[in-house]
């Protein structure tokens, strides 16, 4: 009968030390990603995108906008293999806690379509890149995706900084 006590107490014990011992090497992951902005998590799944030859081309209609932390597309992928990766991408980013692709089209909607910018936005809508979106929502098209450093290099290789121009 004792043994028994004794053998409950230890099994609760080691439950306890298990639990909490569970909890302490979670909790620095879960404390990343309140580090993590939402303009990270946009920038991070532009790269992705930016970084595929395939994908690059249709950066202009692919809206992301992240809301702490659930990010949501607006926009269509030229093909369905192209929405998946996309999508994948938002999937696999860090601290992504949600994916919305209610206004996310697999391929592109026709050319008199709502969705296209190039037809006129709706009421209650605005042009980001070649989609239209909400008035609510940000643009981040031009904002995370459309920038490219130049570097310019001479025959002899050597390296040359764009000169600053007018315009700022």
């Amino acid at each position: 009968m004792l043994t028994r006590s004794i053998t409950r107490m230890f099994m609760v014990f080691c439950f306890f030390a298990f639990t909490i011992t569970i909890g302490a090497i979670a909790r620095p992951a879960f404390a990343q990603c309140d580090k993590v902005t939402d303009s990270q998590i946009v920038a991070s799944i532009y790269a992705k995108i930016k970084n595929d030859k395939g994908l690059a081309p249709q950066i202009s209609h692919i809206n992301v906008v992240s809301v702490y932390a659930a990010v949501k597309f607006q926009g269509w992928a030229d093909r369905r293999a192209d929405y998946d990766r996309i999508v994948g991408f938002a999937s696999e980013t860090t601290c992504v806690r949600l994916v919305n692709v209610n206004n996310f089209a697999e391929t592109p909607p026709a050319a008199g379509n709502a969705l296209r910018a190039a037809a006129g936005c709706a009421r209650g809508t605005k042009a980001c890149g070649d989609v239209c979106i909400p008035e609510g929502d940000p643009c981040n098209i031009g904002e995370f995706s459309l920038y490219t450093p130049v570097i310019l290099f001479d025959l002899d290789r050597s390296f040359n900084p764009p000169k600053a121009s007018a315009c700022g």
